[in-house]
């Protein structure tokens, strides 16, 4: 008896070790560092968008409710919006942002499953926005925005990288298939960085005028206004201003193509021992931040709703009380 209660209890620490573990595994599996910067990049998000509500949202509210809540703060926030630093910065923080969601689709084989909600989410912004910009606030529709843009270039890594498990399955076992897979397995960065080379080769260009980051488009407009929008969708369309018709606007290149190349990096870096570097790094002064970096997404959905709620409850409760 006393052989099978020292047996009882090993096996039941063992199986206690053997949970923790498994616990253990899938918190490694998260890299703080990815969801360290994905947290300051929604936090700067956040506040631009706060800024822009203060802007171009709030006059509206004021106007519907005859109040002034933060009438003085609204040329604070267009100086803000138009100030050089701050459209540098913003764009540093999408390529960031982007580069990370690549890196985040090579931890992952899951990326069709991850690119279904993302593409329902971006058709319920499009409805809703729609239904406010016809009875509420004009030019608030969003036709083609960042989580329609992240939805298009997480499916499109799935389906290249889908293709790479088809050709890798066709190639066997053996020493040079593996070689051949993990090589293949840098085919979507490739194809991204390929056609970032034939954008900026063919249709656009950066430059900076004062120091000021600018994406010019040299892609022809069509005479058809509906073509337009559709090219529109894709890249830039020179002359055209699509953020006319769409209140959040980025086209799949070059950001998609950018989602792509972040594969690269999660390749080359994610799935090596280098991925162990930052990890002596981890601890509780970091958890506030990685918190909205995991939650991410439903952040930026849910803020661009909270705001607006935000503001209109204060300024009805400035004309209440």
């Amino acid at each position: 008896m006393y052989i099978y209660g020292v047996n009882a209890e090993r096996a039941g620490v063992s199986g206690f070790r053997t949970m923790v573990g498994r616990y253990s595994r899938r918190r490694r599996n998260r890299f703080w560092e990815i969801d360290f910067v994905r947290g300051i990049c929604v936090l700067l998000m956040v506040f631009d968008h706060f800024m822009y509500c203060l802007w171009d949202i709030m006059p509206a509210i004021n106007e519907i409710l005859g109040t002034d809540l933060f009438a003085g703060w609204q040329d604070i926030a267009v100086s803000y919006w138009m100030w050089g630093v701050r459209i540098n910065v913003r764009e540093a923080v999408i390529l960031t942002f982007f580069i990370l969601c690549g890196v985040s689709c090579t931890l992952t084989r899951g990326n069709f499953r991850r690119s279904i909600p993302l593409a329902l989410i971006a058709a319920g912004i499009s409805v809703v926005t729609g239904y406010i910009d016809r009875n509420f606030i004009e030019y608030t529709h969003v036709i083609f925005g960042v989580i329609h843009m992240i939805a298009c270039g997480v499916f499109a890594y799935a389906l290249l990288d889908n293709a790479v498990s088809a050709v890798a399955a066709v190639l066997g076992k053996g020493k040079k298939a593996r070689i051949a897979e993990k090589v293949l397995r840098y085919l979507p960065g490739l194809i991204g960085a390929a056609y970032l080379i034939m954008l900026f080769a063919c249709f656009a260009d950066i430059r900076f005028p004062g120091g000021v980051f600018t994406y010019v488009s040299t892609f022809p407009k069509s005479a058809d206004l509906d073509e337009n929008k559709f090219r529109a969708i894709f890249l830039v369309v020179k002359g055209f201003d699509f953020e006319e018709y769409s209140a959040d606007y980025f086209p799949l290149l070059p950001y998609a193509a950018v989602i792509l190349v972040g594969g690269i990096v999660g390749r080359a870096f994610y799935h090596t021992p280098a991925k162990y570097t930052f990890a002596p790094l981890d601890g509780a002064w970091n958890k506030g931040v990685c918190f909205f970096g995991r939650h991410s997404g439903f952040i930026y959905v849910a803020h661009m709703i909270v705001i607006p709620v935000l503001l209109t409850l204060f300024a009805l409760l400035t004309k209440i009380f």
